[in-house]
């Protein structure tokens, strides 16, 4: 192989590599994209890409669960699901927080577990059983859900949901880089 060709495939695979973690990441605030569903109304479906995808709400009172559905693409993998703020209200200390999957015959309840202030940073991936979504993260395409649940008015959250490409992806979008390099010859 000829140093340029070789220099161009480098520069492809690189290019590529370094702009993977921040293609389209998305935003979901409550204020402004509007109330998230409840459990019983299905999600609030919300559009993921690659990256830091950021949700931001509020539950309690009457609106005592917030439901946001998402889709991981074929080529893609869910790698995290991180809290980043949690602010208690009224003298309550925790809420749940749950994944929830939808495998083609409805949506049901994957795993469960509940965040204090002290959770704030934790990868909750690492926390929940994902017995039920394939035993580990990360966690390939397919539709996934989570679900805060409280009944004490006005906590709000704040959390991100990081989607990576697949390690096979990359690969081939290396091995397209190297032939079409190879055609230009």
């Amino acid at each position: 192989m000829h140093s340029r060709t070789r220099l161009s495939v480098i520069t492809t695979i690189a290019a590529l590599s370094s702009t993977a973690g921040v293609a389209s990441a998305s935003i979901y605030d409550e204020g402004v994209d509007g109330d998230l569903a409840s459990v019983a109304l299905g999600p609030t479906m919300f559009d993921v890409g690659v990256g830091n995808n950021s949700v931001f709400g509020t539950i309690g009172d009457t609106d005592f669960e917030d439901f946001i559905g998402f889709t991981i693409d074929a080529g893609e993998q869910l790698t995290a699901i991180t809290l980043t703020s949690f602010v208690v209200a009224n003298g309550n200390t925790s809420t749940g927080f749950r994944l929830y999957t939808d495998q083609g015959s409805g949506w049901f309840q994957a795993s469960a577990g509940s965040m204090t202030p002290a959770s704030v940073g934790t990868n909750f991936l690492d926390v929940w059983d994902l017995s039920d979504v394939g035993g580990s993260s990360p966690l390939g395409p397919g539709s996934y859900g989570v679900v805060l649940a409280e009944f004490t008015p006005g906590q709000t959250y704040s959390f991100d949901i990081t989607v990576t490409p697949a390690p096979g992806s990359l690969a081939l979008l290396g091995l397209s880089g190297l032939a079409i390099t190879r055609r230009r010859r």
